[in-house]
């Protein structure tokens, strides 16, 4: 006779998570539908230790518990938020911090249905002064989100997408594939020919460093290119802030000592002179961000690292079934990584007063949208409805 299952969720501080729970946590990462190296518990506690120390995120974990056996089958990680245009009232929204550039849930791959109804059984009662779950940058695609999803089957009230956009994604099984594609052609031949350049200077190589003694040269050459150029000037690289280098530091040997750090790197007479940093988790390969020498900028070094790292993707990250940019529309990696996933925002009312003013709002702003677009005095009065909707739900009880 099969045992009967319980499942129940429990939340913890971010900078309260105990090693038994980071364990846990590590062992879901590696058995979620989704993976996601931002919801790892080697990123999200650096981030809430170093990047926001003065808004400790909300970790919430659901358990199952088979006969006398617990299990770790899910874990959201939250903050709270004030009302704004799209989500017109106070809502818990997935944890993002400045370096962060995706959001979701890890939910088991076994149970990933009764994991999340758990979890929101939880926020209905923990959380009623929240009106709806916001989970920023997820998958439009995914098993999450999806028309017909998770979320669709599992919540009470109907989930929406906004906010959508799409983000460049590389295969390594295809890029034998894409480097054929005429539209690369004329690209692919410039870097070579860059690449003839910077030989013409010493000696090039590409290396890709991915195991658990990480060479220490990998991190400091990263940290100081990064910083090097328009980063540093601005004040935006890893370096800039001694907090966002901490927590790097600690990000990075924590995801190494576990063979999930790649650096690729291009290197000139041994000296790297553009560097690209990414995490793994699961069979999934997360962009984090690049550095470059700006000494070297005719020649683009950053572009030609990209394209040996696509050329050697075949071969260096079989394991590996994609690998999320993590960029923006306008990137530069756009002109090399051809394939695309859309990414939205999934809002998810966890009560009637919720799902009635999201579904207002939505309309409200739609009709607006359109007023605008014609250019007619229905726009006029279409905005101060939809002001006035705004200031009565924030409000709402």
């Amino acid at each position: 006779m099969q045992k009967p299952e319980h499942f129940s969720t429990r939340m913890v501080a971010a900078d309260r998570v105990g090693a038994g729970d980071v364990d846990a946590w590590a062992a879901l990462e590696s058995r979620a539908i989704e993976p996601n190296a931002f919801l790892s518990p080697y990123f999200v506690i650096p981030s809430a230790r170093h990047l926001t120390p003065d808004e400790v995120p909300h970790v919430l974990i659901v358990e199952r518990q088979v006969g006398a056996v617990r299990q770790v089958v899910g874990v959201g990680v939250f903050t709270e938020k004030e009302a704004t245009r799209e989500m017109p009232f106070r809502s818990l929204v997935g944890y993002r911090s400045r370096h962060s550039f995706l959001s979701g849930l890890l939910l088991d791959r076994d149970c990933p249905d009764q994991a999340l109804e758990a979890m929101l059984r939880f926020v209905s009662r923990a959380f009623a002064h929240c009106k709806a779950l916001g989970i920023p940058q997820v998958w439009s695609d995914g098993p999450l989100a999806e028309p017909g999803g998770i979320a669709s089957r599992i919540c009470s009230f109907t989930p929406r997408l906004i906010e959508t956009t799409w983000r460049a994604i590389l295969r390594p099984a295809d890029c034998e594939a894409q480097l054929r594609d005429r539209t690369l052609g004329r690209r692919i031949r410039d870097l070579d020919r860059r690449a003839r350049r910077l030989r013409q200077l010493g000696e090039l190589e590409w290396r890709c460093d991915r195991n658990d003694n990480l060479p220490a040269r990998s991190i400091e050459a990263f940290l100081s290119l990064e910083h090097m150029g328009w980063k540093g000037e601005q004040g935006s690289s890893l370096r800039s802030r001694p907090q966002d280098e901490a927590f790097f530091r600690e990000m990075v040997t924590a995801f190494a000592a576990r063979r999930r750090v790649i650096f690729a790197e291009l290197v000139l007479d041994g000296v790297p002179i553009a560097s690209i940093c990414n995490l793994v988790s699961g069979k999934t390969g997360f962009c984090f961000k690049i550095g470059w020498n700006p000494e070297f900028r005719s020649t683009s070094p950053a572009l030609i690292n990209e394209l040996e790292f696509i050329r050697n993707a075949g071969s260096h990250f079989a394991d590996i079934d994609y690998f999320d940019s993590g960029a923006s529309e306008d990137s530069f990696i756009n002109e090399l990584w051809l394939a695309r996933r859309e990414l939205s925002t999934l809002v998810v009312p966890t009560g009637l007063v919720g799902a009635g003013t999201l579904s207002a709002a939505g309309w409200i702003g739609r009709f607006w949208r359109l007023a605008r677009k014609s250019g007619n005095a229905l726009a006029v009065q279409l905005q101060t409805l939809h002001a006035a909707g705004r200031q009565a739900v924030t409000i709402a009880p």
